[in-house]
């Protein structure tokens, strides 16, 4: 066991030096001298993590008894009292174990802490595994659970969030609790005693996990009621009665500790299975975790190994560890079934069974849950393996431990051969020019500043900067989501900055009082866009007309159209291109608006182009498409032509735009026909030469386009901060 733990330790660690190795420090933190973490929810683990030790409490401050992070949700804030703080207990003790031997951060710890707890894994794997098979097949389904992808890239150097926990704490759970109950019924009193106090103890960490850790107690009462039912005897129903009552107190005792867990449940597979039809958009369907999975990737040569073949797309079969193990589950899970058919069983048959059922369903729905499939495979595979390695045993075969051995790994080679292969696939989500631009936010700007972006890193913003996002992996509400995306890919100006304005101020409040007013439907949105595109006293006066009383009138305007603002700072990165799309599907107001993901996007995207070939300046590019630019009397003409690639069309262009030192030139193409979608010509000579972008119209007109591609030329009211916009654009609000 202990090699295994080491070697999950050891295959995770060339992380760290592949990333040190990406560029000239690019990803390295200058203030602590280590790479940035991997992901968004990294940071908000270690602002949480920060505030215990500093506050005792996870948030900066305390409002109405309630744990407060101000920074998030600006301008109110928000309560953090449901924070599950196991993992920021764990790292808070190793840094004030370690601080003891040297001078370390905070910032360590949480860098390498997942590395080493999350191979703890191996432990309850191996008992769970041990107690239904034998040596050979815990061996097994340990090395299959720490070291499969779907777990692997969640528990690297630098990846500081709960699945590092989730997994060893809820099997433990399990194990605990399996054991717990046999004990009981054999009324072996110490042995009650003993892991009593252990399912106590992995039941109290489970709490304090994740905030789905409830899933695992159905699994294990829905494991002792099917159990009591299997097995049950008219002539001795008492031992029956015992396992179905455990299950009874264990729902009782969860509504105890989560009064609201059928609401919890009820909200998160809406989350995960909604098809629309609400008012308002939420992200969750734009979180790349929650993107559904293929079954495999790779074609037939993904069959093999684990890694991860296709760039867009993540294989379950992959990502658990190749196609061995999940064929050596299936398997078993027959043989298991088949077990509890002939009621020759142990409790635990049952629990892998609804194991393997409940997060294959998950697995499917997203990436983020195929680590929880894992563990089921893991165990079904390693006991597949203590089966075959138990017949070996009663045959004549000879060379039995070679035989045992070759089958250990053919196993697990797959897994093994992969993780090897997959350290280069994770690396920082941000980098030192996003970083060396928070710390400037952070020295040169006041404490009430709101940082305006999408919500991909806001908890980086937080963290870093030290200052209120509007908007944030927390802050995932319908109508924060809505705006924001709407004042991203308005072409009005105007309209862009009063909505930002009405979120910094009064923050949903403005919306959740027109819609209290005038109905929760799209009619009061499109009213709400026609009020935040004129000035004040014109929004009083069409308020007026629409039959409210004087105090409602005045009361909306003032949250509307506000008097008082904060600072305001409009923070553009260079992968926001990438996600624009998500601009125009969550800002969309009902069946007429026609802006969608489809004439909202980017086909070339700001790439540094050759000087022009022949008479009409032909700019070459690497996609199959040639930029024609012709001199006529009325100026420039722009049009595209395909190279390459036969019977494609080239792309109708409506507006070239220059863009040069805060200036831009446009030139309307006058003979373009009538078409669906057109498409805008940007050509940024801002840095001496020449890039050049290909954009639908809407995308070029919209704010987020202006901002993007021009560097906010002729906005009024974003205002470039030139000493910080390199590959990160800043922007005052006005």
């Amino acid at each position: 066991m202990l090699i295994i733990i080491a070697s999950s330790v050891l295959l995770r660690l060339p992380v760290y030096r592949n990333v040190q190795n990406l560029g000239d420090g690019r990803y390295i933190d200058s203030e602590t001298g280590i790479p940035y973490l991997t992901e968004m929810d990294s940071y908000y683990h270690l602002r949480m993590t920060s505030d215990i030790l500093n506050n005792g409490h996870p948030g900066d401050s305390v409002v109405d008894g309630s744990y407060w992070d101000s920074l998030s949700y600006a301008p109110e804030g928000r309560s953090v009292d449901g924070y599950r703080p196991l993992m920021a207990y764990i790292a808070i003790g190793v840094f004030k174990f370690a601080s003891c031997f040297a001078q370390v951060s905070l910032e360590q710890i949480v860098y390498w802490l997942n590395v080493f707890i999350s191979s703890l894994v191996v432990i309850p794997v191996f008992l769970l595994a041990y107690e239904m098979s034998n040596i050979y097949g815990a061996c097994v389904a340990a090395i299959i659970s720490t070291l499969n992808y779907g777990y692997l890239i969640h528990t690297v150097p630098g990846f500081y969030d709960t699945d590092g926990v989730i997994t060893w704490v809820s099997c433990f759970f399990l194990y605990f609790g399996c054991k717990t109950v046999k004990s009981i019924s054999k009324k072996d009193r110490k042995s009650i005693i003993f892991f009593g106090v252990c399912l106590l103890i992995s039941a109290v960490a489970l709490y304090n996990s994740w905030y789905i850790y409830y899933m695992f107690v159905f699994l294990l009462a829905g494991t002792l009621f099917l159990y009591a039912a299997v097995t049950f005897k008219k002539d001795a129903p008492k031992s029956s009665a015992f396992y179905a009552i455990s299950s009874i107190v264990l729902i009782f005792l969860l509504f105890i500790a989560e009064p609201g867990v059928f609401k919890s449940i009820f909200s998160l597979f809406t989350r995960i299975y909604a098809k629309g039809g609400k008012l308002f958009p939420d992200i969750f369907v734009s979180i790349s975790e929650m993107r559904k999975p293929s079954l495999i990737a790779g074609g037939m040569t993904g069959l093999f190994q684990m890694k991860v073949l296709s760039g867009s797309n993540i294989g379950i079969i992959n990502a658990i560890g190749g196609s061995v193990p999940f064929i050596a589950a299936l398997v078993m899970l027959i043989l298991t079934i088949r077990k509890i058919v002939k009621k020759d069983i142990f409790p635990e048959h049952i629990l892998l069974v609804l194991w393997f059922i409940v997060t294959i369903v998950l697995a499917f729905r997203g990436w983020r849950f195929i680590m929880l499939f894992a563990l089921p495979v893991a165990i079904l595979s390693g006991n597949l393996t203590g089966e075959i390695c138990a017949l070996m045993d009663k045959g004549k075969m000879m060379d039995r431990g070679f035989y045992k051995i070759a089958l250990i790994a053919f196993m697990t080679f797959p897994t093994l051969y992969g993780s090897y292969r997959s350290y280069a696939d994770s690396q920082p989500s941000v980098y030192a020019d996003m970083g060396d631009a928070m710390i400037t936010i952070r020295e040169n700007t006041p404490p009430d500043t709101i940082l305006i972006s999408w919500w991909d890193y806001g908890y980086f913003f937080e963290e870093k900067a030290q200052r209120r996002t509007l908007f944030d992996g927390g802050s995932q509400s319908g109508i924060r989501s809505y705006w924001v995306a709407k004042a991203l890919s308005a072409a009005d100006e105007r309209f862009s900055s009063n909505i930002f304005r009405m979120l910094s101020a009064s923050g949903d409040e403005a919306c959740e009082q027109m819609l209290a007013s005038f109905g929760e439907s799209e009619e009061t949105l499109v009213f709400m866009d026609e009020l935040l595109m004129t000035e004040k006293e014109d929004a009083r006066e069409m308020l007026s007309q629409k039959g409210i009383d004087h105090d409602s009138v005045i009361r909306l305007v003032d949250l509307l159209f506000p008097d008082t603002l904060p600072p305001m700072q409009c923070i553009i990165t260079p992968d926001m291109i990438q996600i624009a799309g998500w601009f125009a599907e969550f800002s969309s107001s009902g069946e007429n608006d026609t802006l969608n993901k489809d004439n909202y996007a980017g086909i070339i995207n700001r790439i540094a182009v050759a000087p022009p070939t022949g008479i009409n300046n032909v700019y070459k590019t690497d996609y199959g498409l040639d930029i024609i630019i012709k001199h006529t009397n009325e100026g420039l003409e722009a049009s595209t032509a395909v190279s390459g690639k036969s019977g494609d069309q080239p792309y109708p262009v409506e507006k070239l735009i220059l863009v040069s030192q805060d200036q831009i030139e446009e030139y309307v193409m006058h003979d373009i026909s009538e078409k669906e979608n057109t498409f805008c010509i940007i050509m940024d000579l801002t840095e001496g030469n020449v890039n050049l972008s290909l954009v639908t119209t809407p995308m070029a007109d919209s704010v987020f386009g202006r901002l993007f591609y021009c560097h906010g030329a002729g906005l009024k009211h974003y205002e470039t901060q030139s000493e910080l916009s390199n590959s990160v654009q800043v922007y005052n609000l006005k």
